[in-house]
């Protein structure tokens, strides 16, 4: 007599699902990993954004106005700016950084700078 079964064994259906379990939990993973790396790169963003506007301020002020000073925007974003003569004093260099936490643990700090010219 020939038996005719369909189906799984218990042993097969074991070895699927636990395929199927990691997959799933590498995928999660995954998953994690990009969701840190677009919050680091939405804060690398914010933080061009208030650098940039930063700058265009300072750049509007006048030569004797312009001095080193620092702030912090919106509790992550610290912005600092140093002032330096140049070209024997017809123009400003000004460095400004902005340091942010971008992945956890990680402090990334970013330096934009731009020359300041004096009109007398």
């Amino acid at each position: 007599m020939v038996k005719n079964e369909k189906g799984f064994t218990l042993v097969e259906l074991i070895v699927a699902v636990t395929v199927f379990t990691w997959a799933l939990l590498a995928l999660l993973g995954a998953n994690m990993l990009v969701i840190q790396l677009l919050g680091a790169g939405d804060r690398a963003s914010t933080a061009s954004f208030y650098a940039r506007e930063r700058m265009e301020t300072l750049r509007g002020l006048s030569c004797g106005v312009l001095k080193d000073s620092s702030e912090t925007r919106g509790d992550i974003y610290d912005l600092s700016w140093d002032v330096e003569d140049a070209y024997a004093g017809s123009a400003r260099r000004v460095q400004l950084l902005v340091s942010y936490p971008s992945l956890p643990g990680a402090t990334r700090t970013d330096t934009v700078e731009s020359l300041v010219l004096c009109v007398r």
